[in-house]
């Protein structure tokens, strides 16, 4: 079956916060309990993750996660990067699959992101990424980049992608397209440029995973009202909002939701 997974349905503070605890959240709701956000793809024969939170071993472990065949980046804020160490671990379950001591070339896991964002995680996570020659793997990752860039899809496994731009956000953000419509992924935006909602316009989108911060518009995040806005220009037939903040009480934001439209939770598995 082919699926999508929320992970993580919280924005960088997760839900409660440290701060502000559960904020206009019912901590009688379940559904208010937010890890950092993050999306788990699975289509045919092909797994992806979308960005790796500072949530990502519990993540991975609540659903039985050990391997993918790639990571989508869609920038390098700390709640959407700070667990790219996990991937350690199944850098483990490649050398488990493939034998032997060392790590040979080719097998390392492919990490996915625009030229400026694979500059930061190399700035920032150098130690991770590959070499290229073999390597022991006991005591970091080992992960493969691939620069990607706007508007040139390429493929992993089975799965067509194409990565989108979007603005508004303090850094320029990838959205991912896969296989022309199935799934879509918004990242943290405020804004859609207008090649972005052109081509966004013209596929038949089948589910539409979009962030929603904060019910109303803040500075660097588009809220209820734009999303819903570009929803209606788009017309996909099932929207997801995620990244949820504190301000996003799960039945709050379900009772503004039309019929298509509802927020997501940690662990929501989406059949596309």
């Amino acid at each position: 079956m082919d699926k999508a997974v929320i992970l993580g349905s919280g924005a960088a503070p997760g839900v409660p916060t440290i701060s502000d605890g559960w904020g206009k959240c019912d901590a009688g709701n379940e559904k208010n309990r937010r890890s950092r956000a993050g999306v788990y793809v699975e289509i045919g024969n092909t797994k992806l993750l979308i960005d790796t939170s500072a949530d990502l071993r519990n993540q991975l472990i609540a659903n039985n996660i050990r391997l993918v065949d790639g990571v989508l980046y869609t920038h390098t804020h700390a709640d959407h990067i700070m667990g790219i160490d996990d991937l350690r671990a199944m850098n483990y379950t490649i050398n488990q699959l493939f034998g032997g001591v060392k790590n040979p070339t080719g097998k390392f896991l492919n990490i996915y992101a625009t030229a400026t964002h694979m500059a930061e995680i190399r700035h920032r996570f150098g130690y991770v990424l590959a070499d290229e020659k073999e390597t022991e793997i006991t005591h970091h990752p080992q992960l493969k980049p691939n620069i990607i860039e706007p508007f040139k899809p390429f493929c992993v496994g089975n799965i067509k992608i194409l990565p989108l731009p979007f603005a508004g956000h303090p850094v320029p953000t990838t959205g991912y397209v896969f296989d022309e419509g199935k799934l879509v992924v918004v990242p943290d935006y405020k804004l859609m440029p207008p090649q972005t909602l052109e081509y966004l316009q013209k596929i038949d989108v089948n589910v539409l995973i979009m962030p929603l911060t904060d019910i109303k518009e803040c500075i660097y995040h588009a809220g209820m009202d734009i999303n819903l806005k570009y929803v209606d220009m788009i017309k996909p037939k099932k929207v997801i909002f995620t990244h949820l903040g504190p301000a996003c009480d799960y039945e709050t934001v379900l009772k503004m939701c039309p019929e298509n439209v509802c927020p997501a939770y940690d662990n929501l598995m989406i059949e596309l």
